[in-house]
């Protein structure tokens, strides 16, 4: 053996030996945190606070946007989700803007509308981008601040295969127009509003669509509505126009639920 590698062995023996207990001591003062001290360094939840001014309303195609909150309406409890997400809203008794993007779902903007009626609003501005000839926005009431509309008042939705329907709120004829090239004729439904307008001294409308209908037709017929009011020989008449929180059977008594 080398003179120099017959002094290194014992040293390197030494530290060959000492190396496990170095390795235990690590793993000992190496120890895992304790399943309390893990619990305590989680963050806490905390409820988001209450909004002091009023966030953006938003329905699309995927449903109601209330803030920052999305509803899923595909969900078992989504009408408690709603009313979780509105009633913490600054709504004061004033009027709310809600964003209705035209191919959200009719029930959904009719949901949310009802909702807000239910946490204080007394009238909604809607806005959609409906056809040129129609308002860009339009004032509707939630159905539980109405009570006995006289019977005559006019009712108006658009039904599953695209037609239209006409008829007073008490049940009774109505007139239906077929669909047109492109969807709901509104030309000859807008005839037919006149008429049934001119014979019924209301001031309320009601209006709706079958559930499988998007949001841009039954906002359509609801601004043609109001347009033929505003273009009657006797002057403006319709003061209250309703979206109905759930479709109706044209021709049979509307029901106002709350």
């Amino acid at each position: 053996m080398h003179p120099r590698a017959s002094v290194l062995a014992p040293f390197v023996l030494l530290v060959a030996t000492t190396l496990p207990a170095c390795d235990g001591d690590k793993a000992t003062t190496g120890a895992a945190p304790t399943a309390s001290a893990s619990a305590a360094a989680l963050p806490t939840t905390v409820a988001p606070p209450k909004p002091k001014t009023m966030p953006a309303l938003i329905v699309d195609s995927l449903g109601p946007y209330i803030g920052q909150i999305r509803v899923d309406m595909k969900q078992e409890n989504w009408p408690e989700k709603l009313t979780a997400a509105v009633k913490d809203l600054p709504i004061e008794g004033k009027q709310v803007t809600l964003i209705a993007e035209k191919k959200a779902r009719t029930p959904h903007v009719a949901a949310v509308v009802a909702e807000l009626g239910r946490a204080g609003a007394p009238t909604i501005l809607l806005k959609t981008d409906g056809r040129d000839d129609v308002p860009k926005e339009l004032v509707v009431t939630p159905p539980d601040k109405v009570s006995n509309p006289p019977g005559c008042s006019v009712s108006v939705m658009v039904l599953k295969d695209l037609s239209t329907a006409v008829w007073p709120f008490k049940g009774g004829l109505g007139k239906k127009q077929r669909k047109g090239f492109a969807g709901p004729d509104l030309s000859n439904t807008g005839d037919a509003i006149k008429k049934d307008l001119a014979i019924c001294d209301s001031s309320f409308a009601f209006f709706s669509a079958d559930d499988t209908i998007s949001w841009e037709m039954a906002y359509n017929l609801a601004g043609t509505l109001k347009v033929v009011d505003e273009k009657s020989d006797k002057g403006k008449k319709i003061e209250t126009l309703v979206l109905l929180a759930e479709s109706p059977v044209a021709g049979r008594p509307v029901t106002l639920k709350k």
